[in-house]
C-alpha cells in the first residue's frame, strides 16, 4: 500500500521480517502513545528499513510483562523506504542509526520522514 494520510509519525517500532508476515494486533509501544497517534515500523535484519505504518487505535496498556502495548491498524508499504536512505539523511540518521527497540521521532524528522514515504 502507498503511505497513507495520516498524521506525523511519533515513534519507531522494531519488528522482525516475521512480525510484518503476521503483524501483531496490540505491538510494544511507548507508554506515552495514545490513540490516534501513528508510528513507523522499521524491519530489522538484511534488507531493513521503514517497511510499515501503525495507527494506533487505543491508548497505550501496561502487559503482564511489564511492557506496553495498544491496538493499532497496520498498513505495510509497497515500497519500503532502506536503512540506507535514512542513515544518509541528517534528520534520519541520528534516529535510525543505533535503533533498539522503541524510540520517538522528533518533529523535523517525523516531516521528513513523511515526505521520503509520501514519494
Amino acid at each position: 500500500m502507498p503511505f497513507p494520510a495520516g498524521p506525523a509519525p511519533t515513534s519507531v517500532l522494531l519488528w522482525n521480517a516475521e512480525e510484518l508476515l503476521d503483524p501483531p494486533a496490540s505491538p510494544c509501544c511507548l507508554s506515552s502513545t495514545r490513540a490516534g497517534d501513528r508510528a513507523v515500523v522499521y524491519r530489522a535484519g538484511p534488507g531493513g528499513g521503514v517497511a510499515a505504518v501503525v495507527d494506533f487505535t487505543a491508548d497505550a496498556v501496561r502487559r503482564a510483562d511489564g511492557g506496553r502495548s495498544a491496538a493499532c491498524v497496520v498498513h505495510l508499504l509497497d515500497d519500503p523506504l532502506p536503512r540506507a536512505a535514512l542513515l544518509a539523511d541528517d534528520l534520519l540518521g541520528p534516529v535510525f542509526r543505533h535503533l533498539r527497540g522503541r524510540r520517538r521521532v522528533p518533529g523535523p524528522a517525523a516531516r521528513r520522514l513523511e515526505r521520503l514515504l509520501a514519494r
